[in-house]
């Protein structure tokens, strides 16, 4: 998985594709009140990140990809925040 930061842009442009369905990025700016330049840079990261598909001129998000990279996010810092079974405390 990329790890992707999640910002208040990406985060919306997520939300807006659960609850409408694939949509362009002139939609998108659209509903968001956000620029095209600054909605395509953010839909170009979450592609990357697996986040986000496009077909054609549209850009979809799947609810259960996003709830994968979640989990997936989650485990990785709680796996770099926890201890190892058997390591011993720092002092």
């Amino acid at each position: 998985m990329s790890n992707i930061l999640m910002n208040r842009t990406r985060s919306q442009i997520i939300r807006f594709l659960l609850r409408n369905g694939p949509s362009t990025c002139g939609q998108i700016g659209t509903g968001l009140r956000a620029s095209p330049s600054t909605i395509r840079r953010q839909l170009t990261l979450l592609g990357r990140a697996g986040l986000v598909q496009r077909s054609s001129n549209q850009f979809d998000a799947s609810a259960e990809q996003v709830q994968r990279q979640v989990e997936a996010l989650a485990e990785s810092l709680s796996a770099q925040i926890m201890p190892t079974v058997g390591s011993s405390p720092m002092n």
